[in-house]
């Protein structure tokens, strides 16, 4: 892969060492200093989540306006401005209640978490604290503390309405938290004494008003636990710290019957079954009887045929027991299933009746589920309170688990339920297909430094890491482990902490399950390890011993960024970070090149621009002399302008980015004039763009922007159907098996377009790979040959499997007829926004498709100071040491800030500004004496022009007379001297001019500097 296009011009940013200058330039001038707007890829934890000092802890919720298009009220439930007002009223009621807004969402409605409880004095809430800390990271101690097993209020979590379009969980939690409230304190007094109950009243209130799943953003908040691109989700994670709950309960609907989790296979190989199971089947299985015995009218029940009958048949729908297959708690990314890692036991509970076109049907349909779900919400509770200890004694007991190190633990086909504590009713459905527990390292490593593709990407997973609870230390000095050398600031994460689970599920590959099981319910492999661009080794197993290695614990990455002085400075382009980067810096008129490989440069002068995006994305640059703008080809880098179709993961991944000006079009936004496609540089085709019937006068407009040579990018069979109907390249693309999704093995092709900082591993939902390629088409990566599905879910299917993917292209890049450039990429690069490591690719592809912007000038040197580049620059014929002169640039120039560079050995005279035609440069003391040119170069480091200089010596007054001297032993002042070429000053550095010019150069100026002499010396005479 070629720029095609060589460094032009000649110019300087600054100069090094004997062959250039090292001296700052001025800036060049841009509208604006960076600012940096690339949205944060890692949020930390939220300050506003922090708990309060004592309880209650109350605040008047501001209240917002009435929004008569909430879509909860054509369904007949709560509407979201009903809520504060409600809380209000209970809290100037009650000192049960306090209430908290932990968050704002998408479109800034406030989230609130109610906590109800007994009253407490700071101190209480203390001694609540400390023991909620003792519980989790002194678990022994905890076990055999009888005054926390006795006085620690047990957390219950009540989450609702984290779809927006499953209405019916905020409003059956109002009426419990007003029970729990304002009852009587003897119906009440002596739960809330020995517990605190949460509730996030709507964890997507923006979904809620607008009646749909997703929130505003367009993402599901309960696939983004371990992700973090939604504020609703992040909420959660943060939470659950805080809360640190035994009991959560997340209320969903609609599944036509209620259906009360835990989940079928496979089960997540990373938790403690043997500990989760017991309770969360016995809590589901007391919940169904209870919602058939309350026997509520409208409701519906699980059929003997597994379909929902009006029927009372004592049965709902329990996965566990009832969907043995495609209902699973394989992945990390729902509330549920993230916060079991904390020790607690978990269930979805999805409530039973749905929408439908009718106003009247929906109403009603509401209010069944509201009345279920009041039977599931008290009976739940019922459950946690009954079975607190053993619920606390579970937590405790995981905790412990995994700060010793201990294995993961399966539970035998077969095993005896009375040696698993708790209720066995879950064991006569035991079964192999239930059987999956993870092998546990001793330890993940992050290398800093050496060993790390990206400082950058490692450091935002370190941050992911502790947004999501996991402990991380950071070595503080070097180490070898397992023959690798790791440096001092590479970070540990020891597999012997509290959430052990949480670290394993986030940072090992996972595993190839495609064979054991037909269905999955949602994503298969999510590995950050593999898929956020940071290189992690893995160590040994949790029985070894620790690390030979002394630790900090810590809980930030360390800052990665740094911008030394140099002439010019380069930044290699790894990981997300260096695109941010970019990107800022383009928005800001800074001007930036891209070699071939991907690095970028810089002038020195725009060192202040360097560190504010440095300090802003921790990227860091290296001092550079330039010369490489000199030698390799480069092209500058335009501010683009990104058209774009698709979702959410499109619009979101190109924010993450750095790409700020970014514009969404359809097929029929461009058939009809409404996107403007000439406004556009590039296009990225994230979602089909087809133009077929009504909108085919688009296929037009599509058909200008390529034959003005703009470049498109885009994913899977969407690109590929675009590059073959636009006669970019010819292209078959081929999916992989439906719903098959996981983590592939890569390989990039040498000297390619991703070939630079190249990964081996990639996220596909499916697989999609490029044959029958045309032949203007280049392969950048193939899917491996050998070991190619690395986990997930995959079933072979004929010619769609992983076996059939294998050795085929999945990154295919060509230039189209007019010159405009496509890149194909098969593998899902921006799934959820998931995949980080893949952000740079998108990035570098992006870039490699859009036209050229300013380039950053190659450095002067004396072979540039040729005759006709001598411009209108005029400098005297001589001048000595110290001296100011007058350098003539011509009137055009005035008020211009320009450099002056006096080459011999390169040297900075300063920046001054034209006053007129000229301005006055000083000749530093230290300027040898000889033949000189005088460089004037401008602010963007082109040459504007040269002239010869003589430094000669000062003239002084001696026993010969004024002259007297100064030529040594010649007699009466006439003697030989040693004005010769041979005592002339070095006129070129080390890259010379060409041999003629450069030999003629030195030729007249020595001839001129003897004449020059011989008249002085011979006016002294006269005198």
């Amino acid at each position: 892969m070629s720029f095609h296009q060589l460094a032009s011009g000649v110019g300087v940013a600054a100069l090094v060492a004997t062959t250039l200058f090292s001296g700052s330039l001025p800036a060049q001038a841009a509208p604006t200093p960076p600012s940096p707007s690339a949205l944060p890829i890692t949020t930390p934890i939220s300050p506003l989540v922090a708990p309060p000092a004592s309880y209650p802890s109350q605040l008047e919720l501001p209240l917002v306006a009435e929004l008569p298009s909430d879509a909860s009220i054509a369904r007949g439930a709560v509407p979201y401005h009903a809520i504060a007002p409600k809380l209000n009223a209970l809290q100037a009621q009650s000192d049960r209640i306090s209430v908290q807004v932990v968050g704002q969402s998408v479109q800034g409605r406030d989230i609130h978490l109610v906590t109800i409880t007994a009253p407490e004095t700071a101190e209480q809430t203390a001694q609540q604290a400390a023991w909620r800390d003792e519980i989790k990271h002194d678990a022994q101690a905890a076990a055999d503390d009888a005054e926390l097993m006795a006085g620690y209020k047990v957390p219950i979590w009540f989450n609702a309405n984290i779809h927006g379009n499953e209405w019916e969980g905020t409003d059956g939690v109002l009426p419990y938290i007003e029970k729990l409230a304002t009852a009587p304190i003897e119906e009440v007094g002596a739960l809330l004494d020995r517990y605190r109950i949460y509730f996030t009243v709507t964890n997507n209130p923006d979904g809620r008003a607008l009646g749909q799943r997703a929130n505003a953003d367009g993402f599901d908040a309960n696939r983004d636990m371990i992700t973090g691109a939604t504020p609703e989700a992040r909420i959660i994670r943060d939470l659950v710290g805080v809360i640190q709950p035994t009991f959560y309960v997340d209320l969903h609907g609609y599944t036509s019957v209620l259906q009360i989790e835990p989940c079928g296979p496979p089960h997540g190989e990373n938790y403690e079954y043997d500990l989760f199971l017991p309770h969360a089947y016995e809590a589901a299985l007391e919940i169904e009887q209870a919602v058939v015995a309350a026997n509520i009218e409208g409701n519906t029940y699980l059929g003997a045929d597994g379909r929902p009958t009006s029927e009372n048949t004592g049965k709902i729908k329990i996965p566990y027991r009832d969907v043995r297959e495609g209902w699973d708690d394989w992945p990390p990314i729902f509330t549920p299933q993230f916060i079991a890692y904390q020790g607690a036991i978990t269930n979805t509970v999805e409530l039973p009746l749905g929408r439908t076109n009718n106003t009247e049907t929906n109403q009603a349909n509401t209010r069944v589920n509201v009345e279920v779900a009041k039977v599931v919400i008290e009976t739940a509770v019922d459950y946690a309170a009954g079975n607190s200890t053993a619920l606390l004694e579970n937590q405790i007991e995981i905790f412990r688990r995994g700060d010793a190190g201990e294995p993961l633990r399966t539970i035998p086909v077969g095993a005896d339920p009375t040696t698993i504590p708790g209720p066995d009713q879950w064991a006569e459905i035991w079964s192999e297909a239930d059987q999956f527990t993870a092998e546990l390292p001793r330890a993940y490593v992050i290398p800093m430094g050496a060993g790390q593709r990206s400082d950058t990407d490692a450091a935002r997973l370190v941050d992911q890491l502790i947004a999501n609870g996991v402990e991380v230390s950071r070595a503080t000095a070097a180490f070898t482990v397992e023959g690798a050398e790791v440096a001092a600031g590479s970070y540990v994460v020891d597999m012997h902490q509290p959430l052990r689970g949480m670290a394993n599920v986030l940072l090992a590959d996972g595993s190839d399950i495609s064979e054991r099981t037909s269905d999955m319910y949602d994503i298969s492999a999510w590995s950050l390890a593999l898929l956020w661009g940071a290189d992690v080794l893995t160590v040994g197993a949790t029985n070894d011993a620790a690390l030979p290695v002394a630790v900090e614990p810590v809980d930030a990455a360390a800052p990665t960024g740094s911008v030394p002085e140099g002439a010019y400075l380069e930044l290699a382009t790894a990981g997300a970070a260096e695109y941010q980067a970019v990107n800022a810096l383009l928005d800001a008129g800074v001007a930036v090149s891209a070699f071939e490989n991907g690095d970028v440069i810089v002038r020195g002068s725009d060192r202040a621009a360097a560190q504010v995006v440095a300090d802003a994305y921790g990227v860091a640059f290296t001092a550079s002399d330039g010369m490489r703008l000199r030698t390799e080809a480069s092209r500058g880098l335009d501010r683009l302008t990104v058209a774009y179709s698709g979702n959410q993961d499109d619009r979101v991944t190109l924010q993450r980015l750095g790409f700020t000006d970014i514009r969404l079009v359809t097929a029929a936004t461009i058939a009809s004039g409404e996107a403007d496609l000439s406004q556009a540089d590039v296009l990225w085709v994230g979602g089909n763009l087809a133009f077929t019937g009504g909108n085919a006068g688009g296929a037009d407009r599509v058909a200008e922007f390529l034959a003005a040579g703009k470049g498109v990018a885009g994913k899977g069979t969407a690109i590929a159907n675009f590059a073959n109907q636009f006669g970019l390249v010819t292209v078959t693309a081929t999916s992989g098996t439906n719903g098959s999704n996981g983590i592939v093995r890569v390989a990039n092709a040498e000297g390619g377009l991703l070939a630079t900082h190249p990964q081996d591993t990639a996220f596909v939902y499916p697989a999609v790979w490029y044959t029958g390629l045309g032949e203007n088409a280049s392969v950048e990566q193939t899917y491996a040959g050998e070991s190619t599905f690395v986990a997930g879910h995959w079933r072979a299917t004929a010619g769609r499997g992983a076996a059939d993917a294998a050795n085929q292209a999945s990154v295919v890049t060509a230039t189209g007829p007019s010159g405009s450039r496509v890149v194909l990429f098969g593998t899902s690069v921006n799934f959820r926004t998931h995949p980080v490591g893949s952000y740079p690719d998108i990035a570098r592809s992006l870039f490699w498709v859009g036209g050229d912007g300013a380039a950053v000038v190659a450095p002067v040197t004396a072979e540039d100071l040729v005759e006709e580049a001598r411009g209108t620059v005029r400098v005297p014929a001589e001048a000595e040491p110290g001296e100011t002169i007058r350098v003539t640039v011509g009137a055009a120039l005035d008020g211009a800030v320009v450099q002056t560079v006096l080459f011999s050995e390169p040297m900075p005279l300063g920046e001054a500004t034209v006053d007129g035609d000229g301005y006055g440069a000083t000749i530093p003391t230290s300027a040898p004496l000889g033949a000189h040119r005088l460089a004037v170069i401008a602010a963007d480091g082109t040459l504007i022009g040269w002239d010869d200089l003589a430094i000669v010596a000062p003239e002084t007054e001696g026993p010969g007379g004024e002259n007297g001297g100064q030529n040594g032993g010649g007699q009466n002042g006439s003697g030989t001297g040693s004005s010769t070429a041979g005592d002339l000053a070095d006129t070129g550095a080390s890259v010379a001019l060409p041999i003629g010019i450069a030999a003629g150069v030195l030729l007249l100026g020595a001839a001129a500097l003897v004449i020059q002499r011989l008249r002085r010396r011979g006016a002294g005479t006269a005198e």
